[in-house]
């Protein structure tokens, strides 16, 4: 079992990020949300790890923090919900909002997701909501997750139906709500989304 890797960036292909480490290069897929957050190639990157190991090979998917990586452990043994669909969840919905979200049985948040539907969402509801626990997350779970969240994945959408790519979209997006700050609205995230985009500041 591989718990986290640390070493070098070496590259970004499609939702996966090239870490080198020791001469050997791991492909590690990583939440969409993730991308625009990773240090330019040839910087030093820690990410937590969770190995799947299937017949048709071996997959390592990797995030920022343990506490990321334990709610995609947490999603995985939800009926129905595979490593795709809790990636999927993670690249749209932050981890502290995701928590919140079940809590508060947001089924509209949870469905924002692609590939998660009303009853996969309600299911996640029911096997999940009882495990999480908002008190082990008093440092980053905010008041309500609907708002952001709602916004950044509707301003993804957006992107995406002007042409751009779903990692390059979310990338932009993630940017966009750092500059913004909380709670700006789809117009704001889209337009500061595409002026970052035109300047080719995420294209690395």
């Amino acid at each position: 079992m591989i718990a986290f890797l640390r070493g070098r960036l070496h590259s970004i292909r499609g939702d996966a990020a090239i870490v080198e480490v020791s001469g050997v290069g791991y492909s590690v897929q990583v939440p969409l949300s993730l991308l625009s957050l990773l240090p330019s190639p040839g910087e030093e990157v820690l990410l937590h790890t969770f190995m799947s190991v299937r017949e048709d090979g071996i997959s390592l998917y990797g995030f920022d923090t343990v506490e990321a990586l334990d709610i995609f452990s947490l999603l995985l043994n939800v009926s129905g919900i595979g490593p795709r669909g809790a990636l999927s969840l993670l690249s749209v919905i932050t981890p502290k909002n995701l928590v919140l979200a079940v809590k508060e049985e947001n089924v509209g948040l949870l469905t924002r997701a692609p590939g998660i539907g009303k009853k996969s969402a309600q299911r996640i509801i029911l096997e999940l909501k009882d495990k999480f626990k908002i008190e082990e997350y008093p440092a980053t779970v905010s008041p309500s997750p609907e708002r952001g969240g709602l916004a950044s994945s509707d301003a993804v959408e957006a992107l995406v139906a002007l042409g751009y790519g779903m990692a390059q979209a979310a990338a932009a997006v993630e940017r966009s709500g750092r500059d913004a700050g909380p709670g700006a609205p789809v117009e704001e995230l889209v337009r500061l989304a595409l002026r970052q985009l035109a300047e080719g500041r995420l294209n690395r």
